[in-house]
């Protein structure tokens, strides 16, 4: 029933990536239980995720936002994956796949135009278990 409704929920589309990702999550979630600290480490080569908006989907809590630096996708609009962890003081984030360094929150009178203005990218997987391009 439930994954007719939301089909990511469905365990065939449970691959290597994915046990990889939740792995490296949880050990971030022992770390950061006793030692937030060792995010200054982890932060020296985050991308920087500037002019983004908070946004949520079925799938969780993302952010859209211009990305620069980043391993993958290098500098281009994005939606990331989901937000597990932020920073109080708005510095950083901690999504599925990775951390990010925070920069400017976009005005929240231009989240609309954000999120239609361009084609972003997501720092993960779509509702179907593939990467790509969004509209």
């Amino acid at each position: 029933m439930l994954t007719k409704i939301f089909p990511f929920l469905d365990p065939v589309h449970i691959t290597r990536e994915l046990s990889e990702r939740l792995q490296a999550l949880a050990k971030d979630c022992v770390i950061l239980e006793h030692d937030v600290t060792f995010v200054s480490a982890r932060l020296r080569n985050a991308p920087i995720l500037d002019s983004y908006v908070p946004v949520l989907t079925p799938l969780g809590l993302h952010l859209v936002g211009q990305v620069t630096q980043h391993p993958l996708l290098g500098s281009r609009k994005i939606v990331t994956s989901q937000v597990w962890f932020a920073d109080p003081e708005g510095h950083w984030a901690r999504t599925l796949s990775r951390f990010y360094r925070l920069g400017r929150p976009a005005d929240p009178d231009d989240r609309d135009h954000i999120l239609a203005s361009s084609p972003f990218t997501f720092d993960g997987c779509d509702e179907d278990g593939r990467s790509g391009d969004v509209n």
